[in-house]
């Protein structure tokens, strides 16, 4: 469905992917792990169009996207949805009017239509009759649960989920665990997860990739990530810093 050909991004000096290959099969959840800053977000977004590569490529159901215009871009941002960080909801605008403007921009009209795809993308996140509150009056997790909504109300192949759980408490957390794992099933859609948050890998992934140092440490399941010797990999599992006292 997504596949990264040895890419390399930086930013001015400070060198961000050094040639990170990987593929995203169709249907699969692939969990993307690593420390602060070491590009797992900058991969999702080379993924969408918002980001070009230094070099490499980036291809979306066999398409290369690295060179294509604004313009361009708009099939391919059809097929794969992205749930951002502060689900970026139009504040000026109520739950169903978010919903809505997608649709809208994918050139949907049928009032009626336009309902019943808001109706349904709200029951599958659990806020079914929400369509006139507006984000101010939601909390942190609801927030993140329309903005999910608006993500798969325009029917996308493929999410990307940047940091899903971040500043939400555990329960909520794990509720919006279990709705990614959810979605894939209901929707059969392609799920990139990017997440520091072991319980989110361990209960989400289908496969985990590590990044470390802007390279590809790891890829493989989540039982072979659990049981792996490597250093690297047991000091984020467990949270470990190397520092000593």
């Amino acid at each position: 469905m997504i596949e990264t050909r040895d890419l390399f991004k930086s930013f001015g000096s400070k060198q961000v992917l050094r040639g990170v290959s990987l593929k995203v099969e169709p249907g699969e959840t692939l969990v993307v792990l690593g420390r602060s800053g070491c590009g797992k977000s900058v991969i999702l977004k080379h993924m969408i169009g918002l980001m070009r590569p230094d070099s490499g490529e980036v291809l979306v159901d066999g398409e290369s996207i690295s060179n294509l215009t604004e313009r361009q871009l708009g099939p391919v941002r059809a097929k794969v949805g992205m749930l951002f960080q502060s689900a970026a909801l139009f504040d000026s605008m109520s739950v169903e009017q978010n919903l809505a403007f997608p649709l809208l921009e994918q050139g949907v009209r049928d009032e009626k239509e336009i309902d019943e795809r808001v109706a349904q993308a709200l029951e599958m996140v659990d806020l079914d009759g929400e369509q006139r509150t507006m984000p101010a009056d939601l909390s942190g997790g609801m927030r993140k649960r329309v903005g999910l909504a608006r993500t798969i109300v325009g029917r996308p192949r493929c999410v990307l989920y940047d940091e899903p759980t971040t500043g939400l408490d555990p329960i909520t957390s794990d509720s919006i665990n279990h709705m990614i794992r959810r979605l894939q099933k209901r929707l059969g859609v392609t799920s990139i997860v990017v997440t520091h948050d072991m319980k989110t890998a361990f209960y989400c992934a289908d496969r985990v990739a590590l990044l470390h140092e802007g390279r590809l440490h790891f890829l493989g399941s989540v039982d072979e990530l659990r049981n792996s010797t490597d250093s690297v990999i047991q000091d984020f599992i467990h949270g470990h810093s190397g520092d000593t006292d």
